[in-house]
């Protein structure tokens, strides 16, 4: 190995770095079989993740959007933590122990980096979790933070498809904006006309089995303090990203030094606010490591003397190139239980 290898000049990086941010994404728990919920790329059960994972359609249809997050609980419990998470999780410990600071700015709702062993004083769950949920009532502030039941109530977990989430590919996009723009008029048992959406008729699409209307009071997550609908405590579109996890985040790179080394994980970095903490370390001189199957302008990268891009599954190359800070033997004995 050449004095000029980037995995060599990385090691060499690394081993002096005191301070890293992390940057990790949906590409981090590919391989643990948690599925990717983007517009272009997939539906499920014939709904794109714009169609159900909004403000707007919890109002319309809080029973399917519940379903849909339970589904996404349940596979998210059923899948184990991957070589990629234990290998943050030993970072984040080792550099402790060496007093020094590292951050983990997780995408993901998944849970699985908790699972992993990561210490949750060192991770920002910037969008929020599957396993937290809080009341839709505004004079009430209950929240619920990190319940790992199956299903939050005896309904759900007798509807609730316990398949993992298979992603179809979906229409083109002109389609799927026409589509959800369409109201009809219903006739329903009384004879009366309401007005229906595209969540309405693909509750019970002939394509898939049917999906029950929950009642609200009766078999949805309500509050423990004031008896109001639950919801996940994750960020929808539309909605903004937690306040106290940017602040948070912010003075993290602010604040005690600069940031050495940012590590952008399973994600492009192309997109907000992952770039902007990209940007930002790079103008105080800090480097650049990208860890992802698909790298843009990897020929740009390779000549760029403050960035490294190594293409492939984070699972296979975390481990590998953090081997001179976590070694061998990164993972817990008890792993296979986590």
């Amino acid at each position: 190995m050449s004095a000029s290898d980037p995995l060599l000049q990385f090691e060499k990086h690394i081993k002096h770095a005191k301070k890293i941010l992390c940057v990790a994404g949906a590409g981090l728990s590919a391989s643990s079989g948690i599925p990717t919920f983007q517009s272009m790329k997939g539906t499920w059960r014939g709904f794109t993740s714009l169609d159900l994972a909004t403000p707007e359609a919890f109002h319309d249809n809080p029973s399917l959007v519940w379903i849909f997050y339970s589904a996404r609980r349940y596979t998210a419990m059923k899948a184990k933590p991957n070589n990629g998470h234990f290998a943050l999780a030993e970072l984040s410990k080792r550099l402790k122990d060496a007093n020094k600071d590292i951050l983990i700015v997780s995408q993901n709702v998944d849970g699985l980096l908790k699972r992993a062993g990561l210490p949750s004083e060192t991770e920002v769950e910037l969008h929020g979790s599957l396993f937290d949920y809080r009341c839709t009532e505004f004079h009430c502030s209950f929240t619920g933070r990190n319940d790992k039941s199956l299903f939050l109530t005896p309904i759900l977990r007798e509807v609730v498809p316990r398949e993992a989430p298979k992603l179809k590919p979906c229409s083109t996009r002109s389609d799927l904006i026409g589509k959800q723009s369409v109201k009809r008029l219903k006739v329903n048992r009384e004879g009366e006309y309401k007005t229906s959406t595209l969540l309405d008729d693909l509750t019970n699409s002939s394509d898939f089995e049917p999906l029950p209307q929950i009642d609200v009071k009766e078999g949805l997550p309500l509050c423990p303090k004031c008896q109001g609908l639950l919801r996940p405590g994750v960020v929808w579109y539309g909605e903004s990203l937690p306040l106290c996890q940017m602040d948070k985040v912010d003075q993290f790179i602010s604040t005690g030094g600069k940031v050495d080394l940012v590590f952008v994980i399973g994600t492009s970095g192309k997109v907000w606010p992952a770039m902007g903490y990209v940007e930002r370390v790079k103008k105080s001189g800090g480097h650049v490591a990208i860890f992802n199957t698909d790298i843009q302008n990897i020929d740009d990268i390779r000549n760029d003397k403050h960035t490294w891009g190594f293409q492939g599954d984070a699972v296979e190359l975390l481990p590998k190139v953090l081997q001179p800070i976590i070694g061998i033997q990164y993972k817990p004995r008890d792993y296979l239980r986590r």
